[in-house]
């Protein structure tokens, strides 16, 4: 018997969700459409950290979405409710079985909609097939999503992966449906671009949060309600430190004069102009950032 109590149940969405692309999205759209027009809530249930960051010893950057930068993308697409279920050797070992009786205590649900090539419980020994068995026994549907195509392959996220390695930020855009981002606070740096004419805002992020390559890129910075044109680096500063540091995500925001210290901001990577490079002196820097800046604005005037 399926729950006929809409009221107080939910309509349910299983994975690790990474980067959210368009094959994640199909399965959300469908979750949110058919949720809501039964009157039921929308809900998403993911891990953290990833079961392959956890099973792997993953300590390198690795995510293309970070916690906040998921849960705020969810609500964009419309999830009510995103449960983060903390990914240890207990829920490691769990039983498929054991897994989804103590999901639906947690979250009451009444339909489960998964990908293709979902699997779950320990040793991934639950697929489809397996939760449609389930899914007699505690009463629930379930609804499998086809591949979404890119090229002939299915999107995922380890191609999204492998592009934002090699620096590929503007051939992500139709596996995402959106530019490869980065959210993060903006923070108090050395003050050299103020000092060189060129003010920068330094862009905090998290260590695992997968970055493109060291380089210069066009750019947009979505600051509340405003969207503006930047000139994003990279990069260790090596005009200024011949010893590498810290790396720095910075963005020169274009017809922007306005103090956003302490604010979230969204950086977009709309494609890479060049290489980090070391030059001879500031004057010659400043003249090459100029350049960048007006490619960056003749990009992001075209897209």
């Amino acid at each position: 018997m399926l729950n006929k109590n809409h009221s107080s149940s939910s309509r349910i969405t299983i994975g690790s969700f990474d980067g959210l692309h368009a094959g994640h999205q199909t399965i959300i759209q469908r979750l949110v459409v058919e949720a809501h027009s039964h009157g039921q809530k929308a809900a998403l249930v993911t891990f953290s950290p990833n079961p392959a960051v956890f099973f792997k010893k993953i300590k390198t950057p690795y995510y293309l979405t970070t916690n906040s930068e998921k849960v705020t993308l969810l609500q964009q697409l419309g999830i009510d409710q995103t449960v983060i279920l903390p990914f240890d050797h207990e829920l490691a070992q769990s039983s498929a079985e054991s897994f989804i009786v103590n999901l639906q205590k947690q979250v009451l649900f009444d339909a489960v909609y998964i990908g293709y090539d979902f699997h779950f419980g320990a040793n991934r020994e639950g697929n489809g097939e397996k939760l449609k068995e389930f899914s007699e026994k505690y009463g629930f549907q379930v609804h499998v999503q086809k591949p979404v195509d890119f090229h002939a392959s299915p999107v995922s996220s380890s191609l999204i992966r492998t592009y934002v390695s090699e620096g590929k930020v503007a051939e992500i855009y139709p596996l995402l449906n959106r530019w490869y981002s980065l959210m993060g606070e903006v923070i108090h740096g050395d003050g050299r671009g103020k000092r060189i004419g060129i003010p920068t805002a330094n862009i905090a992020y998290e260590s695992q949060k997968l970055l493109p390559p060291i380089g210069i890129y066009a750019a947009r910075v979505h600051i509340g309600d405003e969207i503006r044109p930047a000139a994003a680096s990279i990069g260790f500063r090596p005009t200024f430190y011949e010893i590498p540091d810290t790396k720095t995500v910075e963005a020169s925001i274009l017809d922007w004069d306005q103090d956003i210290y302490g604010k979230t901001v969204v950086l977009e990577f709309v494609r890479r102009l060049r290489d980090e490079i070391q030059y001879e002196n500031v004057q010659a820097l400043t003249a090459q950032i100029k350049k960048d800046i007006q490619t960056t604005r003749e990009i992001i005037n075209n897209e």
